[in-house]
């Protein structure tokens, strides 16, 4: 059986000091930075899943969108 999964898009913006934030549209209030680009898809990662453990928790739904961001996160779907 094939694996499914979450896409989540990432979106990037940098502050006039150099440092990278990441938004992930689908997840409200999951946001994490870094002081390069690397260092804040690492740290987006971690948000998402965390986010993602939350959710569960508390029966939360996940919605993924078509948003068309800079970048993914492919995490499996929990069946």
């Amino acid at each position: 059986m094939e694996q499914s999964y979450y896409d989540f898009f990432i979106d990037y913006y940098q502050d006039e000091d150099g440092v990278f934030t990441a938004t992930v549209p689908a997840l409200p209030g999951c946001v994490a930075g870094g002081k390069t680009l690397e260092e804040a898809y690492l740290n987006i990662k971690e948000a998402i899943e965390s986010c993602l453990e939350v959710r569960n928790k508390l029966g939360m739904p996940i919605s993924v969108n078509q948003y068309k961001g800079k970048n993914v996160y492919r995490v499996p779907i929990n069946t």
